[in-house]
């Protein structure tokens, strides 16, 4: 018989229940959706790294068979393979960074489509490149360098595990695969002059002992001129970035949709029951024990949110996680990546359950406390004397009665007006900052290209360029040059990190913005400059100095902290060519900018690579259209949670004021009136949660990019004003519309059912 009343109040109580239903399927899927794809982006990696053997070190330089025994014969390594890594050109000038190789044990092919490396004849090609070119296993492509060309054909379609991330240049963002790609081959096909090797990838027994064994290469091998751990690698640090700033997403973005749900339901859950007093007095009248009456009201909350935790979990997974996955996926080169059930998840659903389970219970409890004869009778609002005389003073007393009206209602109904006020607040702040992370990046991506870059190419010259060729471009192309060092810092306590030093002699075609976003005029010449997420993350102010040396070179300078400069992108020193030869160093360029028109020039002798800013600009924003898609759905979910709350809240308040309405329509009010007074105090609501909720969502979305961001970059809050009218002016009419939609409940009220209980 419990049960059949339990589907029975289901069922008149329908639109209340698919409201707990939906908040609490979408506090769960929020949270375990993210959380799957952050734990698949963690486990992929991880799995990927160890089934394929990553190396531990690179070292860098110019090395023989020689040097190669000599590094495996130090203690803790556990194997080491020689590597040359140069940039090619395919017949239709696409780059590939070609790696010829003699075995492959360390950082071991993933293949999709082929054979195994064998060390014999043909090309492995990076399996992302070859499906943006249409290049199959068995096809010839054609590889081109400094004068040589070798004709090879696909043996196999590749992933490694050092190129999870690969760019053309620092200054890009998101892999161009069309144009950019890796390919491996047997250092034997290249001709006898060309079989050099300039890296050997060290594989160590232990990670405890890579500092030592880093140490011992510094020391020992001669040729060796920089050694970076693999944790140090633009590859790894790049995807580390992002399962990094996942993980605060999923305290803030699923952390505050599962609150703004949990309270929403809480309240909820607690009027349904006691809803339910008039029927609580009739059982127990009827003779049945407050223990069974509290076990069927208990199942209320058990079943309902025991549905959505489930419908969440597996919805999260699907929905949520994979999307998320699959758009990463298109950005690093894993296979199989999959997003991955977290145990915290089932940890969260079981807890949504219980945390509603254990609300129903107090509330049907504090009834069941109560003799059958009170909770016979309709709860009567309680009317507190103090409300009514504070409504009597000073301004109010030229207020309307309806606004009078509705102050005293939520002044009685403080409970509900806060959680109403916290389930649009949240969500007005979650739309805020979503869209206010769109902006921030467009602004940013702005400041990049147009600002911090004023140059319309940029040509990547040739390690073995001689000053006299560099000489020649210049002549041709303007002197605005600029050379990237690898350097280490070492700080107070005698802890090394790699870093980088861009020294600039490119006149004003890259620029210095300070951190208002202005152009810095004529910096000095004395001393460095330092990115202000730097300076912020390592402690260094104005007048600190800094330690360091240039991988190969022993050499340890010291320099002056002269300024700090804001960049989205790169977070190093930078100095002027002036200062770095007042050090007694050669400034042998890298880089030079131009405004040439080079659209149809496709090669230019000792120019490795042509990057037309254009095209920079657009791998930038190819990765902000991931994030669109990423951002667009958190939107979604927050549209649609604020929505459901609206109409919760308004199912409240109008299930709640159902015996004053009565009372007003005997008064003479009209329904007219009486739908103006309900929609007034719904939109005051809306209001004030907007007022609060947008300057939330600002300090949210910069805290976000402040913190959550990967260390690289360097972005803060700027919001467009139009994100906030959209986002005000969107929560006020959802507002509206529910409102006015249960208004029309009104003209149905049975005043004889509201009034009679209570005689």
């Amino acid at each position: 018989m419990l049960k059949r009343k339990m589907f029975r109040d289901i069922k008149n109580n329908f639109s209340q229940f698919v409201t707990i239903f939906l908040m609490v399927m979408i506090g769960v899927m929020a949270y375990s959706g993210i959380e799957a794809y952050m734990t698949g982006m963690t486990k992929t990696a991880d799995k990927f790294y160890s089934e394929n053997n990553l190396q531990d070190l690179n070292a860098m330089g110019m090395f023989s068979h020689e040097d190669l025994e000599e590094v495996k014969k130090i203690n803790h390594v556990k194997n080491a393979e020689l590597k040359l890594s140069i940039t090619a050109l395919t017949d239709e000038d696409k780059t590939l960074l070609l790696n010829c190789i003699e075995t492959n044990k360390i950082s071991k092919f993933y293949v999709y489509d082929g054979e195994k490396f064998d060390g014999k004849s043909g090309v492995w090609l990076d399996n992302y490149y070859a499906i943006e070119n249409d290049i199959k296993v068995g096809d010839t492509v054609l590889v081109k360098y400094e004068g040589m060309e070798l004709k090879e054909k696909v043996r196999g379609l590749i992933n490694v595990p050092d190129h999870l991330y690969d760019v053309r240049d620092e200054s890009e963002l998101y892999p161009d695969r069309k144009e950019f790609g890796f390919a491996y081959m047997s250092i034997n096909e290249l001709d006898e002059p060309y079989r050099i090797f300039n890296s050997i990838m060290v594989d160590v027994d232990s990670k405890d002992n890579a500092n030592s064994v880093k140490n011992d290469i510094e020391d020992n091998i001669e040729n060796a001129k920089a050694i970076v751990k693999a944790e140090d690698t633009s590859s790894y640090v790049t995807y580390q970035g992002e399962i990094d700033e996942g993980k605060t997403y999923v305290g803030v973005f699923s952390g505050i949709f599962l609150f703004i749900a949990m309270l929403s339901v809480v309240t909820t859950m607690t009027r349904v029951v006691k809803k339910q007093r008039t029927q609580i007095g009739t059982l127990k009248a009827l003779g049945f024990g407050n223990g069974k009456i509290l076990f069927h009201y208990i199942g209320y909350g058990i079943w309902i949110s025991l549905l959505a935790a489930v419908t969440g979990l597996i919805l999260g997974y699907f929905f949520i996680g994979n999307v998320f996955m699959n758009l990463q996926m298109e950005f690093f080169e894993i296979p199989n990546g999959r997003p991955e059930m977290a145990v915290k998840s089932y940890v969260v659903a079981v807890a949504v359950v219980l945390v509603v389970t254990l609300i129903t219970y107090i509330t049907g409890r504090s009834i069941l406390k109560e003799n059958p004869a009170e909770t016979l009778r309709t709860k009567i609002p309680s009317v507190k004397g103090n409300v009514i005389n504070i409504t009597r003073k000073g301004l109010f007393k030229k207020m309307s009665f309806e606004s009078v009206w509705n102050i005293r209602d939520m002044l009685r109904n403080k409970v509900r007006t806060f959680m109403g006020l916290a389930g649009v607040v949240g969500c007005c702040m979650l739309i805020v900052c979503a869209l206010g992370m769109l902006d921030s990046m467009n602004f940013f991506v702005k400041l990049q290209f147009e600002t911090i870059y004023n140059f319309d190419y940029k040509l990547g010259l040739k390690e073995d360029i001689t000053s006299e060729e560099v000489k020649v471009l210049e002549d041709k192309y303007g002197n605005h040059t600029s050379q990237s060092l690898g350097i280490e810092i070492k700080n107070n306590d005698g802890i090394r990190e790699a870093n980088n030093i861009l020294v600039t002699d490119a006149k004003g075609y890259i620029r210095f913005v300070d951190r208002k976003n202005e152009v810095i005029k004529d910096p000095k010449d004395d001393g460095v400059f330092v990115t202000f997420k730097l300076a912020e993350t390592k402690g260094y102010e104005l007048g600190d100095t800094i330690t360091w040396h240039i991988y190969g070179d022993k050499n340890y300078y010291t320099s002056k902290i002269i300024g700090f400069n804001k960049d989205p992108q790169n977070q190093n020193v930078t100095m002027t060519r002036k200062y770095l030869e007042s050090l007694g160093l050669e400034y042998k360029p890298d880089s030079l900018y131009t405004n040439t028109d080079l659209s149809e020039t496709k090669e230019i002798e000792k120019v490795e690579v042509i990057q037309d800013i254009d095209n920079l600009k657009e791998g930038m924003e190819g990765m902000l259209s991931m994030m669109k898609t990423m951002l667009v759905m958190i939107i979604g979910i927050a549209v649609l949670l604020g929505g459901i709350i609206i109409y919760n809240l308004g199912i409240l308040s109008y299930t709640e004021k159902q015996y004053q309405f009565s009372t007003l329509k005997v008064l003479g009010f009209k329904d007219s009136k009486i739908k103006k007074i309900f929609i007034k105090q719904n939109n005051w609501i809306a209001i004030i949660s907007v007022i609060i909720g947008m300057p939330l969502g600002f300090y949210l979305t910069d805290w976000l990019f402040k913190t959550a961001i990967e260390e690289h970059y360097d972005f803060g809050a700027f919001i467009e004003m139009r994100t906030y009218v959209i986002s005000a002016l969107g929560t006020i009419f959802v507002s509206y519309l529910v409102s006015k939609f249960l208004a029309r409940k009104i003209r149905n009220i049975d005043m004889v059912t509201s009034l009679k209980g209570n005689e």
